[in-house]
């Protein structure tokens, strides 16, 4: 047997610098986030409807999908696929594809799950032809093999965790299931399926719509509005809804590429800017030439909204990605959302009512 590559040692000797805690769990679950974001990858490019995820019996896990496959072309001399699985690689994906989808904060590739399993096995099915090839402790233990015809397309891989890095490997089942369920709001055409102990379905075809109505805040409903629209290369998704009453609060959940920004951020910004604008747009005489912080605290009363943009090399103001700092994301969300809110207002008679009401309150004080 061949000797594990350079990159496969570099990862074995320090797995924590790659995936992260390998005793809590987390580190073996970002294994397999890495291997979804390749499944989502193909469903941005409308190749992928469905995506599977299974802790077997035995200890190992297998993620499945029904894209084209992972290429197996040559390249340098040995498939793609083998390339992508023993090199590591400088661009955000192994071939510079975009777009592309991280799952988690990480984007380490494919090269991480292989390097740091026992055994690794590839199914490939892929333009007629099924594939299959084993490794083991990151080394391929033969050439990708061309196995049988198929008008099946897609691509399994099964992976055991190598014991010798993780001392008790193990998932922890309820995070996987709630990133599952977040996952389908943002992808509304994508079948995701997890097994467990229980096999959990989610398909969420509604998209952020049923992010709010998921976490609908008390009050009455005046109106809910959602938006999608790409600017240049930024792909902006938003969701509004807002409540009246002595219990009506606020509040924004922002993501940046499907991932969680918990301090806000461009977008979030981007979001508060256009509803005041489209504020002002609509009741220029009611609020004169008030300031805009004024009008976001106006249009922010009783507001449950969600908003996500899609780009390609985001830019965060910490490691741990919690706040999205690129300037262009702000005037993309606040033009699109300017745009929706002054329709919204224009056709929502009890909406404006509500605004009008606080534009006045704000007047007396």
């Amino acid at each position: 047997m061949n000797h594990p590559t350079i990159d496969i040692d570099k990862i074995r000797k320090r797995p924590g610098m790659f995936i992260g805690d390998v005793y809590d769990g987390s580190g073996l679950t970002h294994m397999i986030w890495e291997l979804l974001a390749n499944a989502l990858d193909e469903h941005v490019c409308g190749t992928c409807r469905a995506v599977s995820i299974s802790l077997n019996e035995d200890g190992s896990v297998t993620v499945q999908d029904d894209g084209r496959g992972i290429p197996t072309h040559e390249l340098d001399g040995v498939p793609f696929v083998q390339k992508a699985l023993t090199s590591w690689h400088q661009t955000p994906t192994f071939d510079g594809h975009a777009p592309h989808e991280h799952v988690g904060l990480r984007g380490v590739g494919m090269i991480a799950v292989n390097a740091l399993s026992s055994w690794l096995e590839l199914e490939i099915f892929r333009e007629g032809t099924h594939y299959r090839q084993r490794y083991e402790r990151g080394v391929p233990c033969g050439p990708l093999e061309a196995v049988e015809s198929t008008h099946q397309s897609g691509t399994t891989i099964t992976f055991l965790p190598d014991p010798a890095i993780f001392p008790k490997p193990w998932c922890n089942a309820g995070t996987i299931t709630a990133r599952l369920q977040e996952l389908a709001y943002f992808v509304p055409s994508l079948r995701l399926a997890f097994a467990d102990r229980r096999k959990h379905e989610f398909h969420e075809p509604r998209g952020l719509r049923a992010f709010l109505e998921r976490t609908r805040r008390p009050g009455t409903h005046l109106g809910t509005l959602t938006v999608e629209e790409r600017v240049g290369e930024i792909l902006v998704e938003a969701a509004m809804d807002w409540r009246d009453g002595p219990w009506a609060s606020s509040s924004i959940d922002s993501y940046a590429n499907i991932e969680r920004t918990t301090d806000g951020g461009t977008h979030v910004q981007g979001l508060m800017t256009g509803l005041a604008l489209g504020l002002r747009d609509v009741e220029g005489s009611r609020v004169h030439k008030r300031p805009l912080k004024q009008l976001r605290g106006i249009v922010s009363r009783g507001l449950h909204a969600v908003v996500c943009v899609r780009l390609r090399d985001p830019t965060f103001g910490a490691p741990t990605r919690s706040r999205l700092m690129t300037p262009a994301v702000a005037k993309a969300v606040s033009g699109v959302v300017r745009h929706a809110f002054v329709v919204e207002l224009e056709n929502n008679v009890e909406l404006r009512r509500h605004c009008i009401r606080l534009i006045d309150g704000e007047h007396a004080r």
